[in-house]
């Protein structure tokens, strides 16, 4: 398997533990020779955290009303900060530990901290913790596709049908869209991958300047607007966008192990601290203002409230259509990894593995298909995925692991303390969200055949 150390794709495919990256150790000098500046990295994790979820803060306000929804966020964002200087401390334990000269992965790190710690019970579950969390992430991923493909087809169909009158059913423009995701997925080489990640990276931004300018036009607040819930059973799927929007927890480790100073990551005024600063300032005023702007109509992406009669705004929706499926290859790409390393594992060696890769590909892309199909809405299928896997992985694995190696002593009460509220967050969060997202894909399934 190719590695490339100089673009946001590496940073992927090292955290997924592609195999071939483990073990050879050519590449691994490689890796270490070629370390990333303090700009490059900061701008990695911003990237890492700019996609569908971002789009979808609008409704997240909706749901919550502004003041709830910016504690929330502001709380979540705490959080996960947290939990990321957690993750890098734990990793650099587990590497001392280890006496190793490569990084240890998410999975690794959880997996080591598990088996160093005095209780029992984190070491007894140690062996399969690994495992856990790399079909979290694979499952993350999945459903990070599942979504640019609904978010892919809802704009595509309401570009069409203003621009040509065609009302297109859904799963019709799905198809049309199909090619070019099957051509994304089959790229194997990550050179190739690189240049539509830079394209996509230009094309989010851009639409981001461009849903801020028609967002803040002629903005003010009147009655309709909310400032708290409306109702309870909405503030789970507010929680489930919240943290579908900060899905780039396993950028970290990567991009850390990356940088050529690490001091200039976990600082203060680090590359961390500064990068998802700079997130949490595109998510508030992306989510207020488009909230402020179309209140109770604001959609699953702000995208589809533009107004598609302006040349410019039709042209941005292009953009990030074609933004968004190039950034599909690259969270493709890791999906694809870890299945063709457990089916080569259970079945291999494979007599041709290129026509396995290429066919192992496919079906995976087409699940993603299916699943978009299964469950057409943007909010609901994000924050089910926010809900169960980002929640596990960016509030649950590092707090457990936390508490794991942690020693009994007066000066860990407060961490300890942390770490629970950690773990309680996101027990609650997780199952709130499953049921509340359950009844409302239901709700709309069952509406959708009342209508037909």
């Amino acid at each position: 398997m190719e590695t490339k150390t100089n673009g946001e794709p590496q940073l992927t495919i090292v955290e997924m533990g592609d195999p071939n990256h483990r073990t050879n150790t050519n590449q691994s000098t490689s890796v270490e020779n070629k370390k990333s500046g303090y700009l490059v990295t900061l701008m990695h994790l911003i990237k890492g955290n700019i996609g569908c979820g971002m789009l979808a803060m609008g409704e997240a306000f909706k749901f919550g009303g502004l003041y709830l929804t910016l504690f929330i966020l502001l709380y979540v964002w705490l959080v996960t900060v947290y939990n990321m200087h957690v993750l890098i401390s734990l990793s650099k334990k587990v590497q001392s530990r280890l006496q190793s000269k490569r990084a240890p992965t998410f999975g690794e790190t959880v997996e080591n901290s598990f088996k160093m710690s005095d209780k029992r019970i984190f070491r007894v579950i140690s062996p399969i913790i690994s495992k856990i969390v790399l079909y979290n992430i694979f499952i993350t991923q999945l459903g990070l596709c599942s979504a640019y493909i609904i978010f892919i087809g809802k704009s595509l169909k309401e570009l069409l049908c203003y621009r040509y009158g065609a009302n297109i059913e859904f799963q019709y423009v799905l198809l049309i869209t199909m090619p070019l995701i099957i051509v994304c997925a089959s790229l194997r080489k990550l050179r190739f991958i690189a240049p539509l990640s830079t394209f996509a990276n230009f094309a989010l931004i851009s639409g981001v300047i461009t849903i801020l300018y028609y967002s803040c036009s002629n903005l003010y607040i009147d009655d309709t607007i909310r400032y708290t819930y409306k109702k309870w059973s909405e503030l789970p799927m507010m929680f489930g966008i919240i943290m579908f929007s900060f899905e780039g927890i396993g950028l970290v480790l990567p991009l850390f192990a990356e940088i050529k100073d690490d001091k200039k990551f976990t600082s203060c005024f680090g590359a961390l601290n500064l990068g998802m600063l700079a997130v949490m300032m595109l998510n508030v005023p992306l989510g207020m203002t488009g909230y402020i702007k179309w209140g109770e109509g604001v959609k699953s992406s702000l995208t589809l409230n533009l107004s598609y009669d302006q040349t410019l705004t039709q042209f941005v929706i292009l953009m990030m259509i074609l933004g968004i499926a190039c950034s599909y290859a690259l969270q493709f790409y890791p999906a694809a990894v870890i299945v063709y390393s457990d089916l080569e594992q259970y079945f291999g060696p494979f007599n041709r593995p290129l026509v396995w890769d290429y066919t192992i590909r496919i079906c995976i892309c087409l699940f993603t298909y299916v699943a978009a199909c299964i469950v057409p809405h943007l909010d609901l299928f994000m924050s089910l995925v926010g809900s169960v896997t980002c929640v596990a992985l960016t509030m649950l694995f590092p707090a457990l692991s936390n508490l794991a190696t942690r020693k009994k002593n007066k000066s860990s009460n407060l961490s300890t303390f942390l770490d629970m509220v950690t773990i309680i967050t996101a027990i609650i969060g997780s199952v709130t969200g499953v049921y509340a997202n359950s009844v409302a894909i239901y709700n709309a399934f069952s509406k959708t055949q009342s209508n037909d």
